[in-house]
């Protein structure tokens, strides 16, 4: 189906965070590496906690703005992505960081892509919040990274 609301994008978004919360636990199952286990114990609760922003951001929406129809498909080539990411089994923290990089980038292409078929532009500044919420997050995990490397 061609046609849906901001809210079905919203809750896709969500849907996305949840399975690339699922594979860092998949990786946290299969990594012996201490240094890379303690990381991703750490992005597992930060994942989680992106999750909750999300959904609050979704119920503090307006209605309006939740049921505006948008003109694209729902983008599933990501959670492809992240299904094929599983047969990595032991991974280090840098595969970690560009699964999650890569994963990043193609959710937010897709979001950009939504917001350049937005005539409102109320719309348009919701849809940039959610880009920046994410792209923050993704920051926020680099950094983790960094530090990581720091000790």
């Amino acid at each position: 189906m061609r046609y849906h609301q901001l809210k079905d994008i919203y809750q896709h978004v969500v849907e996305i965070n949840q399975e690339l919360n699922d594979l860092y636990a998949h990786f946290l199952e299969n990594t012996k590496d201490e240094r890379t286990r303690i990381f991703l114990h750490y992005i597992i609760e930060k994942q989680a906690e992106n999750i909750i922003d999300i959904q609050k951001l979704i119920s503090d929406e307006a209605i309006g703005v939740l049921s505006t129809w948008i003109d694209e498909d729902i983008e599933h080539k990501v959670s492809e992505s992240i299904i094929s990411f599983k047969e990595n089994s032991d991974v280090n923290i840098t595969t970690v960081l560009d699964v999650t990089t890569q994963i990043r980038v193609q959710l937010n292409e897709w979001l950009n892509v939504i917001k350049a078929l937005m005539p409102s532009e109320t719309v348009k500044t919701h849809l940039e919040n959610l880009i920046e919420l994410q792209s923050a997050k993704s920051q926020q995990i680099i950094h983790a990274a960094n530090r990581m490397d720091d000790i």
